[in-house]
């Protein structure tokens, strides 16, 4: 059987340095503020897992940063590259391209690295004929056609070309990036993909009502009012029920952004990691306060990689607290990270107490998105 193979270079550069994504403009603003490729490494965590698992069908891919540079890293024996100009700068019109040329070869399956703009370029280029699969690598992922890791992805696609593997039509999502940098989340189905789906490896669609502005509330009441301490930095993730604690401070806190506190005064605003990074070495007490992305229960590495592992690893893996309204974590068996760090993942492993209301907690296991064999078992 034979495979494709697509990698958007550029995807998830913007997460680090505070943006919402790098389409478009968005890219040279991201250089400017320094951001560093996210993909390449994703996509070389992905072929590494693929020769483990002794891989040894026909993978075909672009040439250069699209594919075939990182194909030539790993000792897979059958590779093949397109017969297309490898350019130094990528577009979705790239990606549309070389989808359409997979497809007209006869893959079986596409797997691309990127995000939900990745995603749609891939679902125009092969219209629907051809199964797809996504490797996690862009700043926002509402879609379900992504693994939870570029491991998984690896496990998926050996699965699926035994033939242990059933596809089905999942939502391929997209989210109004215009609107996001004014603090607006809107969020549309782009059209279906055909997805082979691993129970546990593959990540549902992103839930959009994720609980009552009085569930919001409760949480917020009871973290503000029994919770924080005085003398002690809060950074403060995405996310409405975040948002909650703010404004119940009368803090102008960013939806969609990563700001920081220090007795309940606004003191950083859509902070990037770097100014993160600036801000906590000046403080020895010191706390991360996130919630969950609904449905898909990660914690870390989907909307918040401000809050990178160097970040966290200066605040400390014991100084996290998360807030989650009780109908978003309902149907949660699990929580996830994907930091980009395999072996902070593994760190932050384990159980952690989740607040779900006033006096009320919730105990949930943390899985590292980077360990298949964990994500399987929950």
């Amino acid at each position: 059987m034979t495979i494709g193979f697509i990698v958007n270079p550029i995807a998830g550069m913007g997460g680090s340095v505070g943006l919402k994504g790098t389409d478009g403009s968005l890219l040279e603003e991201a250089l400017k503020r320094g951001a560093r490729p996210v993909s390449p490494i994703r996509a070389r965590r992905f072929l590494r897992r693929l020769h483990r698992l002794g891989f040894t069908d026909v993978i075909v891919s672009a040439g250069g940063i699209m594919g075939c540079d990182y194909l030539r890293e790993v000792p897979l024996n059958k590779i093949k590259c397109l017969d297309m100009p490898a350019s130094s700068k990528t577009s979705g019109e790239d990606t549309r391209k070389v989808s359409k040329m997979l497809a007209d070869i006869g893959v079986e399956l596409i797997v691309f690295v990127g995000g939900d703009g990745t995603a749609r370029d891939v679902l125009d280029g092969v219209g629907g004929k051809v199964p797809m699969l996504g490797i996690p690598a862009g700043v926002k992922m509402y879609s379900g056609v992504f693994a939870a890791s570029p491991e998984a992805a690896a496990d998926i696609v050996v699965r699926f070309l035994d033939g242990s593997v059933s596809l089905e039509l999942v939502e391929v999502a997209d989210a109004d990036e215009e609107a996001i940098s004014k603090g607006l989340l809107r969020v549309k189905v782009y059209g279906y993909a055909q997805t082979p789906v691993v129970e546990g490896l593959l990540v549902p669609s992103k839930e959009f009502a994720p609980g009552s502005a009085e569930e919001k509330l409760e949480v917020a009441e009871y973290f503000v009012n029994e919770v924080m301490e005085n003398n002690a930095l809060y950074i403060l993730g995405p996310g409405s029920t975040i948002k909650a604690v703010a404004d119940l401070l009368h803090l102008d806190k960013t939806l969609l952004g990563v700001d920081a506190i220090y007795n309940r005064k606004l003191i950083g605003r859509d902070l990037s990691e770097s100014e993160l990074l600036d801000i906590v070495k000046g403080f020895d007490k010191k706390y991360i306060v996130i919630t969950i992305i609904g449905k898909q229960g990660y914690i870390f590495g989907r909307g918040n990689q401000q809050i990178s592992p160097k970040v966290i690893r200066n605040v400390g893996t014991r100084n996290i607290y998360v807030l989650s309204t009780r109908s978003k974590i309902v149907n949660l068996r699990r929580l996830l990270v994907d930091t980009g760090d395999p072996e902070l993942d593994k760190e932050l492993g384990g159980y952690i107490r989740v607040i779900v209301g006033y006096h009320e907690e919730k105990i949930m296991p943390v899985i590292p998105a980077s360990v298949p064999e964990y994500l399987a078992e929950v």
